[in-house]
């Protein structure tokens, strides 16, 4: 789009499960296995890790596709990436999959990121071919593109001294001491609603989430930032509450919730006549 086109980079999909959090009593740690044959010599093999929240990530794969947006999961896919780690894990089960979802990388055929400032367009930084690394390495990549945005603008930008980089995080209720929950939920009585009984996640945190000043008043946006909806159900059971509380604070009727952008409203099924 800028005109500075000297690589071309090809879409790559890489499909993952999420294990329930009971899973991980399996292990604690991060274990892979590498792929050595020439075929498959673009991908590290994908692995088990533990995540943040204390569930079992299993994948990706790496399949190549002619689509840029194919986010669909395959039966293929699935049993390639759990077969494949039952051989370093073999009581790994079907069974403990809460969910599944593809990624698509934008992969270059040098198989390398490109982070530069273009030599052809003037102001124009590159960060492109960023593959499965590219979450560990962000930080890395977003210093060296501060360096080049500021050596392309010159000497008239400035630090800002005033900026704070401490934001308040919204309070996980259910980390909490026992006497520091009590004193929350004395204080805010909405920290002793429990919506999202699989995660624990209170009405309290989804407020905070929807007065946040970069809100997303979606059911995937609250599902992001606080984990309602992340546990075994999938938001089988929250879903429905989380969409109420979506509407009330935000003042929009429940069929204007959407799921995650605009087009993707919740359907509210009505009777004959009303």
């Amino acid at each position: 789009m800028a005109g500075d086109r000297f690589f071309t980079i090809h879409p790559r999909k890489g499909e993952e499960m999420i294990l329930d959090k009971k899973a991980s009593a399996l292990m604690d740690t991060v274990m892979g296995k590498f792929d050595i044959s020439s075929s498959a010599s673009h991908t590290k093999g994908g692995g088990i890790l533990v995540t943040a929240d204390n569930n079992l990530l299993l994948g990706p794969n790496a399949v190549e596709t002619p689509l840029r947006e194919d986010l669909s999961t395959t039966p293929e896919g699935i049993d390639m990436v759990i077969k494949k780690q039952q051989m370093l894990m073999p009581r790994l089960s079907k069974g403990s999959i809460i969910t599944y979802f593809a990624g698509v990388r934008a992969s270059t055929y040098e198989e390398q990121f490109v982070i530069e400032r273009s030599k052809k367009v003037e102001n124009f930084v590159q960060a492109a071919g960023i593959q499965s690394p590219g979450i560990t390495a962000a930080p890395a990549i977003a210093q060296d593109i501060t360096k080049y945005c500021i050596d392309a603008i010159g000497e008239s930008i400035s630090k800002n001294e005033k900026f704070n980089p401490i934001r308040k995080p919204i309070p996980k209720v259910r980390e909490l001491p026992r006497e520091e929950r009590d004193k929350l939920i004395k204080k805010n009585p909405d920290y002793g609603v429990i919506i999202c009984r699989c995660e624990e996640i209170s009405k309290g945190e989804i407020i905070d989430a929807l007065q946040s000043p970069l809100k997303v008043p979606t059911i995937d946006g609250i599902k992001r930032r606080v984990r309602a909806g992340m546990g075994r159900c999938q938001g089988g059971f929250c879903s429905p509450q989380i969409v109420k509380i979506i509407a009330e604070h935000e003042g929009i009727a429940i069929d204007q919730v959407a799921k995650k952008q605009q087009g993707s409203e919740i359907l509210v099924a009505r009777n004959k006549g009303e």
